[in-house]
């Protein structure tokens, strides 16, 4: 089921877009604070939406969406604005904004449709800088199939490779095709690995496969990336390499 965000200070607008959405198959989260909004987001599953006020209890459509940005959430947000001002229009569409406005009179016309444009049941595209660029050989290939099928599945995984040979790019072409590619991707570099993590010298592993465990149990909803030793990471995975 599809997921929609709503952020309204407006209790009989929530409940009438709520009621909306459960008719179309959808599951409405309702809330009216940026901080609810804020623990909402860092919750909601791939190919969610958000559908938000222009102004809320404590925030506004502009700040939510710059706070998705510096979190590196890429839920697509569609905004309520109480009439067609222009100035507000071009303010929360500017810069990779809003993808989409709906007018507030009109929500029981707009809402549904608006909403289905942007709502996917299982992953949204991404585009990353430092991408993975594509060869032509059989090794290349054998790669490519791997990439697709770690990525269609909740595991996790180890990339070994020496420096410069795209490990980094590997991991982030799995993230990108991955249900989890709106959620954040965290890059670690090498001289503070030591610092990600820790080594229990009772415990009978060695300390590598120690501190790995510790980069799986930060990941949880992320992918980390290690220059060097790269680790990718889906939620509710008990297997360690």
């Amino acid at each position: 089921m599809k997921t929609i965000l709503i952020v309204d200070t407006s209790e009989s607008d929530r409940r009438l877009m709520a009621g909306l959405l459960v008719k179309s198959g959808y599951e409405p989260i309702a809330v009216e604070t940026m901080e609810a909004a804020k623990d909402e987001v860092a919750k909601l599953p791939p190919g969610a939406v958000i559908v938000t006020a222009i102004k809320f209890v404590r925030g506004t459509a502009q700040e939510l969406i710059n706070w998705q940005k510096t979190e590196g959430y890429g839920f697509p947000v569609v905004s309520i604005v109480d009439n067609l001002n222009p100035l507000d229009i071009a303010d929360v569409m500017k810069d990779g904004g809003a993808v989409n406005i709906i007018q507030r009179p009109a929500m029981d016309k707009q809402l549904v449709e608006t909403v289905g444009r942007y709502a996917r049941p299982g992953r949204t595209m991404l585009l990353l800088h430092d991408e993975l660029i594509p060869r032509q050989s059989e090794a290349f290939a054998v790669i490519e199939r791997a990439i697709r099928n770690i990525a269609a599945t909740d595991v996790n995984a180890v990339i070994f490779g020496e420096c410069g040979s795209g490990k980094e790019q590997i991991a982030k072409e799995i993230y990108r095709l991955s249900s989890r590619s709106q959620k954040p991707c965290i890059v670690i570099e090498a001289g503070g690995a030591a610092l990600v993590g820790n080594h229990d010298p009772a415990n009978l592993r060695s300390e590598v496969l120690n501190r790995m465990e510790g980069y799986f149990k930060i990941a949880k909803t992320a992918v980390v990336v290690v220059t060097k030793i790269v680790v990718y990471c889906l939620p509710f995975t008990a297997t360690y390499c």
